[in-house]
């Protein structure tokens, strides 16, 4: 099993934004430096080949061996021929692997491409690359490559440092959109007692040297119409902390201002109580492919932000879902079913459109049904969840509307089973019943002291969404059994 299988630490004290559909990436603040160790490799290098491996036979008493549903992994290795070394990394070749548990986290190489690589190593002694740590392609690697070169020559290291350049947000990148570095650029930090300035180079790159412990605010000199941030925030850069000795990575980026704002309306004029909508450019728009997210809020608004000058399509449920908490079908700005008669967002560099609405209509039939909980000799300390499980379609959210009594709105199209329990508190102290031996109850009867189950059931029931005369569901939780404590 590999260190660090869900949350890659960097050999270094780098951090990038990395993220994968089923993978989770640990973002940690800024920290003192740790320098190149003795057991760390770290190389630049170029892919020579690579195979697929044979998955491993599950064990004996596995969960696949006996007919469970975990599959064995697939994992790759590549095989590289060292460019630069860092650390450690003996000889002129060497092998990475990855997949297996890591498979959501995995690196893909290409073949014939030079690589960053900052892999970790594995109990069996392989050495894994995730997306997880700093491994990338070479050409991301020009702010971090001379710091590493610093550092194994024993030089100063930058105690901030990154590339600055011209993007858009997720998923909105021109078609022709090139890795554009911002040359030039004069940048500031500082905080309550610091003051520090540089400028971008040629190539985009910017270095603070001998920053002092502190929280830091992060400008820079833009041209009109740009906003000094990162492509996954929602507004402007966030100050930050650093302490003494850090070597710090922290890439930015000037996005446009741009905005697109609207609500996703429903017959009645009204925003929907929950809705969603992605934005396209307009020539990239495909029904399987996602889109830019952004989500209504409590208000009846959604915003994109940061979006260029250009054509875009807007659309509410592409995939069109049958989703009772959201009960319409999939709708192009201004509101029309087809993607042939939808009408194209025309965003002028800077502009913000703020009434850019989605009408929505013919809307699938929903009625409500009301769930109640109880607990006749009275509820255990715990955490309740009450779930309808949809036999077409989505699953309705449970809206809590009193103490043990929950709401669903349900399509009437749809069959649903609704079930109930409680995981109780592991804290509770132990459950006593009276058996006349052991333990001394509170009203000095003796009782034996037991062990209560960690979850409650309540027993599962089937509603027919049409069947509008079930209009109420009760659940009743039996006191809690136990077992004697040995």
């Amino acid at each position: 099993m590999l260190r660090h299988r869900l949350f890659g630490i960097p050999v270094l004290i780098f951090f990038g934004s990395f993220t994968a559909s089923a993978c989770t990436c640990s973002k940690a603040p800024p920290g003192k430096c740790a320098g190149l160790q003795a057991d760390d490799v770290v190389f630049l290098g170029t892919v020579m080949g690579f195979e697929k491996l044979a998955a491993p036979a599950p064990a004996p008493d596995s969960d696949a061996a006996s007919g469970g549903n975990v599959a064995a992994s697939t994992v790759f290795r590549y095989r590289f021929r060292i460019d630069e070394r860092f650390a450690a990394a003996e000889g002129r070749e060497i092998d990475i692997f990855s997949g297996g548990e890591d498979g959501d986290c995995a690196y893909t190489f290409k073949q014939g491409e030079q690589y960053l690589v900052y892999p970790n190593r594995a109990e069996d002694g392989r050495l894994f690359a995730t997306i997880c740590s700093s491994t990338r392609p070479a050409s991301e690697g020009r702010a971090l490559l001379p710091q590493l070169r610093a550092m194994r020559r024993g030089q100063q290291v930058a105690s901030v440092f990154g590339v600055l350049h011209r993007s858009d947000p997720p998923l909105l990148a021109r078609t022709d959109d090139p890795d554009d570095p911002l040359p030039h650029i004069k940048l500031k930090l500082w905080s309550k007692d610091d003051r520090f300035a540089t400028s971008t180079g040629p190539d985009g790159v910017y270095t603070f040297y001998d920053v002092h412990a502190g929280e830091y605010i992060f400008s820079a000199d833009l041209p009109a119409r740009f906003d000094f941030t990162q492509k996954t925030l929602h507004g402007g850069l966030p100050p930050f902390k650093i302490p003494n000795g850090a070597c710090y990575e922290y890439n930015v980026a000037a996005l446009p201002t741009g905005k697109i704002r609207g609500s996703v309306l429903g017959p009645n004029k009204k925003p929907l109580a929950v809705a969603s909508v992605e934005l396209y450019r307009a020539d990239r728009y495909s029904n399987g492919e996602p889109g830019l997210w952004a989500y209504q809020d409590s208000k009846g608004n959604f915003e994109f932000d940061h979006i260029g000058a250009g054509e875009y399509l807007m659309v509410f449920n592409r995939m069109d879902r049958l989703d009772p908490n959201s009960p319409f079908p999939r709708a192009f700005y201004p509101g029309s079913r087809d993607r042939s008669a939808a009408r194209a967002i025309k965003l002028k560099d800077g502009q913000q459109l703020m009434k850019a609405d989605i009408h929505v209509t013919d809307g699938y039939p929903t009625r409500q049904l009301r769930v109640q909980l109880k607990w006749p000799d009275g509820r255990p300390p715990g955490e309740v969840t009450v779930m309808a499980k949809a036999e077409q379609g989505e699953n309705p959210a449970a809206h809590r509307i009193a103490d043990g009594v929950y709401e669903f709105s349900l399509l009437e199209s749809s069959h649903y089973t609704v079930s109930a329990w409680e995981d109780l508190d592991p804290h509770r102290g132990p459950a006593r019943h009276r058996s006349g031996n052991r333990t001394a109850g509170t009203d000095g009867a003796e009782a034996e002291e037991c062990v209560a189950p960690a979850r409650m059931d309540a027993a599962p029931v089937d509603v027919d969404g049409a069947d509008a005369t079930t209009e109420e569901v009760t659940f009743t939780f039996a006191a809690p059994g136990c077992s004697s404590k040995q």
